[in-house]
């Protein structure tokens, strides 16, 4: 009889990353819209989410044993950000409409 290989754990597997699309109060209670990577949304109680979460923050989320756990991604909600503006403000430096004296826009 051989020994049996050691057994290696399973992978933790990645949590996805969803973004924090709107904060809405109602009847019920606070709720956020979630949206995840394919672009379909998910309304969560706000109180199962880390305290400070605002709009447009990405969360860390996974299922586990336990149940969904959401933790805030403060680094990667900046690193987004910053590009988003630097895109934002690269497209609004080449699209500028035309302008007459007064500075209205001219069509």
């Amino acid at each position: 009889m051989t020994p049996a290989a050691p057994q290696t754990p399973a992978p933790t597997p990645t949590p996805d990353r969803w973004t924090v699309d709107a904060l809405e109060d109602t009847p019920h209670g606070p709720v956020a819209r979630l949206e995840r990577p394919d672009g379909s949304t998910v309304d969560v109680p706000a109180r199962h989410l880390p305290d400070g979460v605002r709009e447009g923050d990405l969360l860390a989320v996974q299922d586990g044993p336990d149940g969904v756990r959401f933790q805030a991604l403060p680094d990667e909600t900046r690193a987004r950000r910053t590009q988003v503006q630097a895109k934002l403000d690269a497209l609004n430096a080449r699209q500028a409409p035309p302008t007459n004296e007064q500075g209205e826009i001219d069509l």
